[in-house]
């Protein structure tokens, strides 16, 4: 008898309920009025029911939403990646095609400037040993180029660099003006100043990479401002160097006694340090200098 009733009360619960989802069905059917209590005990039930649902799955939904963000932004960040790398490459040949262009239109320049008075011969530097960096270098030029011991060697610029020593068919040896071993210095002059004094050019043995330049006779009582600063140029003296190849710009004047300008301290024109191209030079109409 006790089970029948608990069956009972069962089924009465569970049609009330039903009856009340029914009529909360029909009366929500209905707008521009307010809930009744079952309409809103059903309402609450279906907002905490679906509330219960919608956060784990919001987060789930949320996570595999972020992943799928995190392999968009690496693909991109790759692909950003691989772009700039191109551009660099792009940006670094650029460069050096400027580079090369600069070179080439220099060097232009200076045949253009001597095309009637000096021989050019295009070389590249090919060699040089870290110690005998300030000494010579090895161009790839030779004797089936037509070029011979003592040519001057100078800069697509046409700044002195130093002359040919020794030659074999394809290349040739050349010691450089601030060698201070094997150099026997450039006849040159002080070409602003008024007396144009002649000197002799060498290596400088106290600074490497700079020239000592030596006054052939003492110069009396000349302020150091009106050296300093002055280019110095071949003089055409010697039978190896034209006349007129800039060798460098004095920077430093060095009194002797009763105030007399003995000699002075020359920074060489070429950029000795980054050379790659030279020209092998001589006059025109003249055989081996």
């Amino acid at each position: 008898m006790s089970r029948y009733l608990t069956s009972r009360r069962l089924f009465l619960l569970l049609g009330s309920v039903i009856v009340l989802m029914v009529i909360a069905g029909l009366t929500l059917a209905q707008s521009g009025r307010r809930a009744s209590f079952p309409e809103r005990v059903v309402m609450d039930v279906e907002n905490t029911v679906a509330g219960w649902i919608y956060r784990p799955v919001s987060k789930i939904t949320g996570f595999f939403a972020g992943l799928s963000d995190m392999r968009s932004m690496y693909q991109e960040n790759a692909q950003l990646k691989r772009e700039m790398q191109k551009y660099q490459a792009l940006r670094a040949e650029l460069s050096d095609a400027e580079a090369e262009n600069q070179r080439l239109a220099t060097m232009l320049n200076f045949y253009n400037r001597t095309n009637n008075t000096l021989h050019e011969i295009p070389a590249a530097v090919v060699g040089r040993e870290p110690s005998e960096w300030n000494s010579q270098l090895t161009i790839n030029v030779g004797t089936a180029d037509g070029v011979q011991p003592n040519m001057a060697v100078v800069a697509p610029d046409g700044s002195l660099v130093g002359r040919v020593d020794t030659v074999a068919a394809h290349s040739a040896k050349v010691i450089l003006i601030t060698d201070t071993q094997v150099g026997d210095g450039v006849a040159a002059l002080v070409e602003a100043a008024k007396s144009q004094p002649f000197a002799v050019v060498t290596g400088s043995g106290a600074s490497a990479g700079e020239l000592a330049l030596d006054f052939l006779g003492q110069i009396v009582q000349m302020p150091a401002s009106e050296l300093v600063g002055d280019e110095v140029i071949t003089s055409g003296l010697s039978n190896v160097f034209p006349r007129g190849l800039v060798i460098g710009t004095i920077t430093k004047v060095q009194y002797g006694a009763h105030n007399t300008v003995k000699s002075a301290i020359v920074q060489p024109a070429a950029q000795m340090d980054y050379l790659q191209d030279v020209f092998v030079v001589r006059q025109s109409g003249s055989g081996t200098p």
